[in-house]
């Protein structure tokens, strides 16, 4: 740094001098350099600076860097709109295991269903009219008669019978304002279920129809297709509930009567009470399929994914975890939680009712469900 030549202190060029301004502190600190002769001294006075320099260096480093972080538009952009419509983009939700499984499930309904341009229309700018998926469902209207109505907050959740539909039907009435109870599971689960209760997509105008399938959030709930159905069996069929009785008497007593075998037709209870699983799935298999009660009808049959493009695919499996996910997506107040959710006691049933069908009515019965196998991911290899 220094150099004595004829009794004269040179001075080199320091190399933090071109990015720190010269001043007093600067001549002190040569001065002293030629005093100390480049002794011990001077040297712990030249680190120092050096050090002093670096700390103000880092801090005004920082400043600038939180600054520029905060008033950054890039994050501004990713934080989560709290607003009722959410966009389709997958992309621009908060990037969290729950999105990614939602990502996966509508990744998969694309691959599955059979339209290439089903996949190309959602965002090539097709118009309303020109849209050809759109219009085959306003021209058959009774396709939408489970898509439950949202004006308030731009949302259309089509509901799937023994897929916790009574508690997201409370849901709704709560973010739409049909009732003043403040707690989903306080509002009885009959009243959600009358008519008139709720808008239906397919009570619309067609125009009305078109704007609200291109432009509202949709989403649904799926099941197990083989639990579902036997969840159904077991709640209509072998249960008392006050709706179980019209189930008995409506199917189960012509059930019976076709199905069980040796009996005699006045032996026949006239409640319909005692339809055995395995008689019941005779039953499904011999009847076509789009005359099957909305109970245990296909899902894929109720809220046709392949047409209607939901942005939202909650499981049975994940329902928690879903519907929290799916609430604070379509901009429910944060004080507004699903119900604690009971475990299923269906579950472990599954596999007992099962074994009790021969293996022709194993694979009849799976095919009856077979697009609901492939087109919300489930398997069956487990049970065969």
């Amino acid at each position: 740094m220094t150099s004595t030549r004829g009794g004269l202190c040179q001075h080199r060029p320091h190399r933090l001098q071109s990015r720190v301004p010269s001043g007093l502190y600067w001549a002190s600190l040569r001065r002293h350099q030629c005093e100390g002769g480049g002794g011990v001294r001077g040297m712990m006075r030249r680190l120092r600076a050096v050090v002093w320099v670096l700390m103000g260096l880092a801090v005004f480093t920082c400043i600038a860097s939180v600054r520029w972080f905060i008033h950054s538009p890039s994050f501004d952009d990713h934080r989560l709109p709290y607003t009722s419509v959410i966009p389709a983009s997958a992309e621009m939700l908060p990037l969290s295991h729950v999105a990614l499984r939602m990502k996966q499930r509508k990744h998969n309904v694309e691959r599955m269903c059979p339209a290439d341009f089903w996949r190309e229309a959602a965002g090539s700018g097709v118009s309303d009219v020109e849209d050809p998926i759109t219009e085959e469902l306003v021209a058959n209207p009774k396709m939408l008669n489970n898509l439950i109505v949202d004006d308030k907050n731009h949302i259309l959740y089509c509901y799937v019978p023994k897929v916790a539909c009574t508690n997201w039907k409370r849901i709704l009435l709560m973010l739409i304002g049909g009732t003043n109870f403040t707690e989903p599971f306080s509002i009885p689960a009959d009243s959600v279920h009358r008519k008139n209760v709720f808008t239906k997509l397919g009570d619309l105008e067609p125009q009305e129809i078109r704007h609200r399938l291109h432009t509202y959030t949709k989403f649904l709930f799926v099941r197990h297709p083989i639990e579902r159905v036997l969840s159904a069996f077991r709640n209509k069929f072998e249960k008392n509930y006050t709706s179980s009785s019209y189930f008995k008497k409506r199917f189960g007593v012509k059930i019976i009567k076709k199905y069980r075998k040796g009996i005699d037709p006045s032996e026949v209870p006239a409640n319909g009470h005692g339809v055995k699983f395995s008689e019941f799935v005779s039953y499904l298999i011999d009847s076509k399929a789009d005359q099957f009660n909305e109970h245990w009808a296909p899902m894929s049959s109720i809220c046709h994914p392949c047409s209607v493009r939901y942005q939202f695919i909650g499981k049975y499996e994940t329902l928690a975890e879903d519907s929290e996910y799916i609430l604070r997506q379509v901009g429910a107040p944060p004080s507004l939680h699903f119900p604690d959710v009971i475990p299923s006691k269906t579950t472990a049933h599954v596999e007992p009712y099962f074994d009790t069908l021969s293996k022709t009515q194993q694979m009849d019965l799976i095919k009856i469900y077979e697009d609901d196998f492939r087109v919300f991911d489930y398997h069956f290899r487990d049970l065969i």
